[in-house]
């Protein structure tokens, strides 16, 4: 699983999120570090008229890729903002849309709306998108470059591409099962709601566990047991919120062979999930070859983003806690 998702990767958008929001005036622009890094930006435009802007930093003939987004919720369906691209060299194309304040000596590029007949499947979040308009040039001059997004008539959810590289830091990569809550907001998804499976898997296993060790042949978990039995479930409950995200992306966009990169993403937290229960409900992790599978379950889940952080953390902490085999209920007083 962990070679194909290596080998299909490059094929799907795999985007860094980071949101909007208090960056309505040139003075106000959001800086993006680097331009050439892909970038996924999730804003709202509360009205009409209103414009947010984002700036970078640019050398001359380096590319500037550029595409603007709607989500696929019914509520967007009319939403046709614009994007416009302002910096040194620009040759002023296009009508400036009023209000769009650009830079003293800027010309411009206006990018218009265009709803396409379908909507875009993307494979990592999982998730599904409506693109607008793209754009793609290499910069006539180095400086600093402004891009304005604004929506004449009325207010919506949108989202701005930016830069080619795909890639993520450390703390992005670890970031991102938080960072899917905010995309899960702006397209318009109850937060709670998606989290739902999750939840359900959690309420489920904690019944079935207390079932097991309540019953007469029943084996109680020991401190190391429960973390890691705690550990399994959060790996399942991800590995489920990525399958029903999948199934309501799949509801709204044509499914391609991308769809095989979000099954390899749930599949990888369900086998963590599944792998981690097994431990904690078999031998329990008191030899020192099942703390090493813990941890190494724990590294797993922080790869491929189960459990949520707190999955990892607990895998990590059964395979160091005390702990001795699990026993019977009626023999818990002589567990080692």
């Amino acid at each position: 699983m962990l070679i194909l998702t290596l080998v299909l990767a490059p094929a799907a958008s795999a985007h860094v999120p980071i949101g909007a929001g208090g960056n309505e005036s040139l003075a106000s622009a959001r800086p993006i570090s680097d331009p050439l890094k892909s970038w996924a930006i999730y804003g709202d435009l509360l009205g009409g008229g209103q414009s947010q802007y984002y700036t970078f930093q640019i050398a001359q003939g380096q590319a500037i890729h550029l595409s603007l987004l709607t989500t696929t919720d019914p509520a967007d369906a009319a939403f046709a903002p614009q994007a416009v691209l302002l910096g040194p060299g620009l040759p002023s194309q296009g009508q400036l849309p009023g209000g769009v304040q650009a830079p003293a000596g800027a010309g411009w590029v206006v990018i218009n709306s265009a709803r396409p007949a379908q909507a875009t499947y993307e494979a990592f979040g999982p998730g599904s998108y409506v693109q607008l308009a793209e754009l793609t040039l290499q910069a006539p001059a180095a400086g600093a470059y402004y891009v304005a997004v604004q929506a004449a008539e009325r207010g919506g959810h949108y989202g701005l591409a930016l830069g080619d590289n795909e890639s993520f830091t450390p703390a992005e990569w670890l970031a991102n099962p938080f960072s899917m809550l905010m995309v899960f907001a702006w397209e318009r998804q109850n937060v709670a709601l998606a989290l739902l499976p999750a939840v359900a898997v959690m309420l489920v296993g904690l019944g079935l566990l207390a079932r097991r060790a309540s019953a007469p042949a029943g084996r109680r978990l020991d401190l190391a047991g429960w973390l890691a039995a705690l550990a399994g479930l959060l790996f399942l409950g991800s590995g489920a919120v990525v399958l029903s995200q999948m199934a309501l992306a799949a509801s709204r966009a044509p499914v391609d062979g991308e769809v095989i990169i979000t099954l390899i993403f749930a599949a990888l937290p369900i086998a963590l999930g599944a792998l981690a229960l097994r431990l904690a409900l078999g031998q329990g992790p008191r030899r020192g070859r099942t703390r090493v599978f813990l941890a190494l379950l724990a590294g797993g889940g922080l790869l491929f983003w189960a459990g949520y952080l707190l999955g990892p953390a607990l895998a990590l902490a059964a395979a160091l806690a005390p702990g001795g085999k699990t026993q019977p209920g009626a023999n818990t007083a002589g567990a080692r």
